[in-house]
């Protein structure tokens, strides 16, 4: 399993570093995400990149044009990632604020109970949000977003029920696998930001500010690994499943 993701790892960093003009385009993409109401266009370009994978050009990436379009797919794509882990952490949060106000009005002698509910449900709820990101439901979704261009099926149980599947959740587990090496500058970088926000220097908060940049970038750069690293094992699962689970 580890070596076949290895594999799949090395064809995808292939596959991107083909484009000569790939570093300039995850830069790009950082300073756009470094703006926060930049991150829509950054999410578009990785569906359309995603999209041309799916159809035989995987390179090179998408240009940094038609604002408009990407940015409302970009939208559709982040609504996806809010679906299946911001939505289930506000759950969470929301939950533990209301039993806790509850708990905290009712006196002190309940604070441990509070403490103890609060570890448990920050517990639970990582839990659930670790295994939904090991299902690869996301990409998943954003497979089945491009495949259909419709956003409903995405945000529905199909996307998971795909990934669980006893005959896809194989290809599906050795692709998160493969994928997780693509996050490795990123977290080597927000590594080196904690270590960098701990001293206090002249010029620190622009040297943070870059490393942001750098970070933000990093992270795009592991999506586009991740959209090739699914994309080719999609092509190993048999369309029919989806097409049963469709019919459900």
């Amino acid at each position: 399993m580890l070596r076949e993701a290895g594999k799949l790892l090395r064809s995808a960093a292939t596959t991107l570093h083909r484009d000569p003009g790939w570093l300039q385009t995850i830069l790009i993409g950082g300073l756009l995400s470094l703006t926060l109401a930049g991150m829509p266009w950054v999410a578009g370009l990785v569906m359309e990149s995603l999209d041309n994978s799916r159809k035989g050009y995987p390179t090179p990436l998408p240009p940094w044009y038609n604002w408009g379009t990407r940015y409302l797919i970009g939208l559709f794509a982040l609504l996806i990632d809010f679906t299946f882990f911001i939505l289930p952490l506000m759950a969470m949060l929301f939950f533990l604020f209301c039993f806790g106000a509850g708990v905290l009005l009712s006196g002190e002698n309940e604070q441990r109970t509070f403490q103890f509910i609060a570890l448990l449900t920050g517990s639970i709820g990582g839990t659930v949000i670790l295994l939904l990101f090991l299902s690869s439901v996301a990409p998943a979704a954003r497979i089945l977003y491009a495949m259909e261009g419709t956003i409903e099926n995405a945000l529905g149980m199909l996307p998971l029920r795909w990934t669980l599947n006893r005959a896809a959740r194989g290809h599906f587990w050795r692709a998160r696998l493969a994928s997780l090496g693509g996050y490795g500058p990123a977290a080597t970088i927000a590594l080196l930001i904690a270590a960098t926000a701990r001293i206090s220097f002249v010029g620190q908060t622009a040297v943070l500010i870059v490393l942001v940049w750098l970070l933000l970038s990093s992270i795009l750069y592991a999506h586009l690994i991740v959209i090739q690293v699914y994309v080719a094992v999609e092509k190993e699962i048999p369309r029919t499943i989806l097409l049963n689970l469709s019919r459900r």
